[in-house]
């Protein structure tokens, strides 16, 4: 992902749509495992947080759960809902993730949406706290200031040759 490109990289501060049209964008070709950002996203980013949330819980913190969805059996890291009659898929690790991407059991239209669900509640909290603190808010617009407005362009006339 580039920070040239809007559009190639996720903000901290990106709401939940505009995390959904980025993810959505984003190139994820069926059974394509080696060149496949949304996967390897999945693999670097989502699954080792959901692990490190199942190892504070089992030392008896409380974190947020991990990205697994109701009725995961204990071991999840990664829920993935099927589209209509396709199943649900608990994913343990990411290699079982990876092989039923590779071998089409999972497609980009399923891992799309669980990604950006996964992503939108990872960013939840840091959203909430950013909009209640005024001294945040007071540093981002000195950080990004807005863009100068345009300058209007000048008309110019057309001068013809018999003048």
């Amino acid at each position: 992902m580039s920070s040239s490109d809007p559009n190639s990289k996720i903000d901290l501060l990106d709401p939940p749509e505009l995390i959904k049209k980025k993810i959505n964008k984003a190139f994820c070709e069926p059974g394509n495992i080696d060149n496949n950002g949304v996967l390897s996203f999945v693999g670097a980013v989502l699954i080792p947080i959901s692990v490190l949330r199942m190892e504070l819980a089992a030392a008896g913190e409380k974190p947020p759960p991990p990205f697994a969805g109701e009725g995961a059996p204990e071991g999840t890291v990664f829920t993935v809902v099927g589209w209509g009659d396709e199943p649900t898929v608990h994913y343990k690790t990411f290699e079982e993730m990876r092989v039923d991407f590779k071998e089409g059991r999972l497609r980009p239209e399923n891992l799309k949406p669980a990604v950006t669900k996964a992503l939108a509640s990872l960013l939840e909290p840091v959203q909430k706290e950013f909009a209640a603190s005024e001294e945040w808010r007071n540093v981002e617009a000195l950080a990004y200031p807005p863009p100068p407005p345009p300058e209007p362009k000048i008309k110019k006339k057309k001068v013809s040759a018999s003048s």
